[in-house]
């Protein structure tokens, strides 16, 4: 993996240090889904500068439990001083405790003021004639259940 720091230049020489295969795998921790368990449980990083791109993928084995608002950690600490967001997909995955089976898209959310690598919630837009937006709690982890998280943010 390259390092750049302030006033390098861009050479030919750094350029071929660059690999797009340079990916890192890691199990993101999920919090606050209650008894649920998962089958896949897995995620990979790349990093340039304070750049990290990021992909998790989630599938839900034993069904959650509880009101919490699920959270997932990064493979870094998040820059705060902006609110940032990663687009998240979910299948079979319910929110505000009204577990169902359907598709939505959502956001993976970190806010302004707080730290560390945790985002801060899960929220899904569930779309219809309301378009509902809601955090996932843990009793809307149903087992079959699929999230897939991916971006890019700003390291801490």
């Amino acid at each position: 993996m390259v390092t750049w720091l302030p006033g390098m230049r861009i050479t030919a020489g750094r350029l071929n240090q660059i690999s797009p295969t340079d990916f890192t795998p890691y199990t993101p921790t999920v919090t606050n889904g209650g008894a649920a368990t998962f089958n896949i449980q897995s995620g990979w990083y790349t990093k340039t500068d304070k750049m990290v791109t990021v992909c998790i993928y989630l599938t839900v084995g034993t069904a959650g439990t509880g009101t919490g608002v699920v959270t997932v950690d990064m493979p870094s600490n998040v820059d705060r001083s902006i609110r940032q967001a990663l687009t998240m997909h979910t299948e079979t995955i319910g929110s505000g405790g009204n577990a169902s089976s359907h598709i939505a898209g959502g956001e993976c959310v970190f806010f302004t003021g707080t730290s560390g690598a945790r985002s801060d919630r899960l929220r899904i837009d569930e779309g219809g004639a309301t378009s509902r937006e809601n955090n996932i709690q843990g009793a809307d982890l149903i087992s079959g259940g699929l999230i897939t998280i991916e971006g890019t943010y700003r390291e801490a």
